[in-house]
């Protein structure tokens, strides 16, 4: 079988559906995961999937793979990311499989894995497969059914404390947040406005990605129409989350992690992690309220392992994952940080409009992308940075970030899509437009057949 090796990816397994990824294809990975599975002596493995047309026929190969090679499989159906993490973190064998094109077009599915709960690269599988690793004497395990939902709702009510009325609007963007958001909203007590909750893998109404300033449109006329408190919006399988003011203002997830790294260090002092796409102000902010930061490369696979290692308090990412590891179990999930977010007001008494406006203008650009090749991407980063001549600091942890006296820029390669992420920051309009054009300019210099259109 003809298999697309550019799907197994740096953090996860991510393609066309079915072109790249299909049930064939599933088979095969999940052939490699029971021997992976084997290996570390695992008997058992939670999997799930979001709401994707095709992830209903791929989930239910991958079980029936799983089952005929010695793994018993608890199956959750239709679920986050988040739930997946939960019930793998709660399961004796803490290893789960999701079945997510997170917030890739529709045409889109893949695979995120944490088997001993570490997460495993698309690579190491693609390792598997390509040396023929099977499991020796395999025979028939079970597949059970069950449903985590309620037992997730139930600790997380445990686990914050919330005004009760809290007006909020949530936008699951058709994505398969919505089949737990409104009712965990409601169970903390919120008056909770709906929009595209319903979980319809063709996303009618716009791309679940609050990420991208033009998903949250929608969310910002109904926080201002119903004069609600916030609007949170989540991707396409709720591991991220995007927030909007009480004025309707976007909030970046840079500084959501500012705000939720001052209140959590008000009470416990530990080191935070945040990716290299976050603002100079974040590392600030963290040291100044007693806090250790420490920069990671971009990807849930690289903070996950940073976590292991530092075990910090809180990590996150400018594209909205975030991780909360003083009081949760330390695993991106969207709809928690929502909560926490409700909670952060809750306590301060304050807007959530206050809250941001405290921290004074950030002179930024959101994440910034050109479309290039899965092959062609990492070669121009490589090249960019090997032949880039402006003066400025280099910082070489994920791509080439560059900071220069009045602001920093920064080039890397997109291991989830065929795209180059840029982003900007300057102390002033001027510095940041400066910085902006100077840096793409120097990209046109060294690769000029990049069609650079933002």
């Amino acid at each position: 079988m003809e298999i697309t090796k550019s799907i197994f990816r740096e953090y996860d397994i991510r393609g066309i559906y079915p072109e790249e990824i299909n049930e064939s294809i599933v088979s095969l990975i999940a052939k490699a995961i029971s021997y992976k599975c084997k290996e570390k002596n695992i008997t058992e493995i939670c999997v799930g999937r979001d709401g994707r047309l095709s992830g209903e026929s791929l989930l239910s190969k991958l079980s029936q793979t799983l089952s005929l090679f010695g793994i018993k499989v608890i199956n959750l159906g239709l679920v986050t990311s988040p739930l997946l993490y939960f019930a793998a973190k709660k399961n004796k064998f803490k290893s789960g499989v999701m079945i997510t094109g997170s917030h890739n077009p529709k045409e889109y599915n893949g695979i995120k894995l944490v088997i001993d709960d570490k997460p495993i690269s698309g690579s190491d599988i693609l390792d598997l497969i390509e040396n023929n690793k099977v499991v020796e004497n395999p025979f028939l395990n079970e597949i059970v059914n069950v449903d985590i939902k309620d037992e997730y709702i139930k600790e997380v009510k445990k686990n914050l404390t919330i005004k009760k009325g809290t007006k909020i609007v949530i936008d699951c963007g058709n994505g398969a947040a919505g089949c737990i958001a409104p009712k965990l909203y409601k169970e903390l007590g919120c008056d909770v406005i709906e929009i595209f909750s319903d979980v319809d893998g063709n996303f009618p109404n716009h791309h679940p990605d609050p990420g991208k300033i033009e998903n949250l449109y929608h969310l910002i006329d109904e926080v201002k129409k119903t004069n609600a408190e916030l609007g949170l919006a989540f991707d396409g399988d709720g591991d991220r989350v995007g927030l909007v003011t009480n004025e309707g203002e976007i909030v970046f997830p840079d500084k959501i992690l500012m705000m939720l790294s001052e209140d959590i260090l008000f009470s416990k002092k530990g080191s935070i992690i945040f990716d290299v796409k976050c603002s100079n102000s974040l590392p600030k902010i963290i040291k100044k309220n007693g806090g250790d930061p420490i920069m990671s490369p971009t990807g849930h696979f690289h903070i996950k392992n940073a976590i292991k290692k530092y075990n910090p308090l809180l990590a996150g990412e400018m594209s909205g994952h975030i991780f909360f590891n003083d009081k949760w179990y330390g695993f991106d999930d969207g709809h928690y940080s929502g909560a926490r977010i409700i909670e952060l007001i809750s306590k301060n008494d304050k807007s959530i409009s206050e809250i941001s406006h405290s921290y004074g203008k950030f002179f930024s650009t959101p994440e910034l992308n050109i479309n290039t090749t899965d092959d062609r991407k990492f070669e121009i980063v490589e090249e960019f940075s090997k032949n880039f001549s402006l003066s400025g600091e280099k910082v070489v942890i994920d791509g080439l970030r560059v900071n220069f006296e009045n602001g920093w820029a920064l080039l890397r390669a997109s291991n989830t899509t065929p795209k180059l992420v840029l982003r900007f920051e300057g102390d002033s309009q001027e510095d940041l437009d400066n910085i902006k054009k100077s840096f793409l300019d120097e990209l046109s210099r060294i690769c000029p057949d990049i069609d650079i259109n933002l």
